[in-house]
């Protein structure tokens, strides 16, 4: 059946790559340096980090592993960091990639934009820019970035590039120190006719099961209470701005429940990780996601059609954890290999931190 719109045009496409074990999509984390200080963040070296410099991949690299990973297969792109904007060869890595014709993505804090920098992607747009935002006032960004000044900065940046047109969304982390801020974030993004987006599972960081102190992430119950007045309110700005936005109304609570399982209900996985989805680190690791130190490949070394190859396989032989596959609030679980090693140590261990949240889940989603 011939597509008639881009969102079946897009499904198409992600199924096809799925099926045949295509990369299309990719996440290229350039830098693991950033100058904010958050909580929560995974990869957060500062912003003068020499050795952490020493390690990141150069211009030439990124973009030759972009060349390569587009003949395999990629369409698209997200550039991420640490904070992008922190490396002062980024618009000669982003202009080359634009060149190969990839959709490209943007994740950003805004701190650093200039109105030099957003009239400079006002020229050259990327498909969208995504810009976390950490709280509603510089109180706020001191308990979670470090940095008063934040706040400031983040709404003068996005400002900027909302005046360029660029295609604009915001995510907000949401931990201890930010959760009272909810309705003021609100209003900010759509003030701004802005969709605001919710990262809400704050994992260990990545390849240290170190744990996550209870005093940064929400219990359980109280992240569920969160979720449940952030779908609300997602449903209802959504559906104000449903020409703006491809995304159905209750997008939010259905975030666990992936559409694609084309493959093989035993794959571990439940979205496209290691099937047409990959991250490479900024030391140029490649993994299926970004919260996983493994399994990971070289395709620095290797070539990347064969480190996707490789991590297909690798990828394809994680065990599942028979105790998820068994429960029955698992529809609505955001267990996956990714947090379950992050969250025990063990790929088929269940997390109870985890379990919990499933349960209470299954109530109200």
């Amino acid at each position: 059946m011939i597509p008639k719109t881009w969102k079946e045009f897009r499904e198409t496409i992600s199924d096809n790559a799925v099926r045949n074990n295509i990369p299309i999509s990719g996440q290229f984390e350039l830098t693991a340096r950033c100058n904010l200080r958050c909580k929560m963040c995974y990869v957060c070296r500062a912003a003068n980090d020499q050795a952490a410099i020493s390690r990141e991949l150069t211009a030439v690299e990124w973009i030759n592993l972009a060349r390569e990973a587009q003949k395999a297969g990629m369409l698209y792109l997200l550039l991420t960091g640490g904070e992008v904007f922190i490396r002062p060869d980024f618009q000669e890595i982003y202009e080359e990639m634009l060149k190969l014709g990839l959709r490209i993505t943007i994740y950003t804090n805004a701190t650093l934009i200039t109105p030099e920098i957003a009239q400079w992607l006002g020229r050259f747009p990327p498909a969208a820019m995504e810009v976390t935002i950490y709280g509603a006032s510089a109180q706020t960004y001191q308990k979670v970035s470090g940095d008063p000044d934040g706040f400031s900065q983040t709404l003068r940046g996005i400002d900027l590039l909302a005046a360029q047109g660029i295609n604009l969304k915001l995510r907000t982390t949401v931990i201890s120190d930010n959760a009272a801020d909810h309705d003021q974030l609100v209003k900010l993004a759509e003030d701004r006719d802005l969709l605001l987006q919710y990262v809400l599972y704050i994992s260990p960081r990545r390849g240290v099961l170190s744990g996550v102190k209870d005093s940064l992430r929400l219990s359980p119950q109280e992240i569920t209470q969160y979720e449940i007045k952030a779908s609300q309110t997602f449903a209802r700005i959504v559906s104000k701005m449903k020409e703006k936005y491809d995304l159905p109304p209750n997008a939010l609570a259905d975030q666990t429940k992936q559409r694609n399982n084309l493959v093989s209900p035993h794959y571990p996985f439940k979205c496209n990780a290691g099937r047409s989805a990959f991250w490479v680190t900024w030391f140029g690791a490649m993994t299926p996601c970004g919260t996983m130190a493994e399994p990971a490949t070289e395709p620095l070394r290797t070539g990347f059609a064969n480190a996707w190859k490789e991590l297909t396989a690798l990828c394809a032989a994680i065990p599942l954890c028979s105790e998820c596959s068994q429960c029955s609030v698992r529809e609505v679980c955001w267990t996956c290999p990714a947090r379950l090693k992050s969250e025990t140590g063990h790929f088929d261990r269940p997390a109870s931190y985890l379990c919990e949240w499933a349960k209470l889940r299954n109530i109200y989603f």
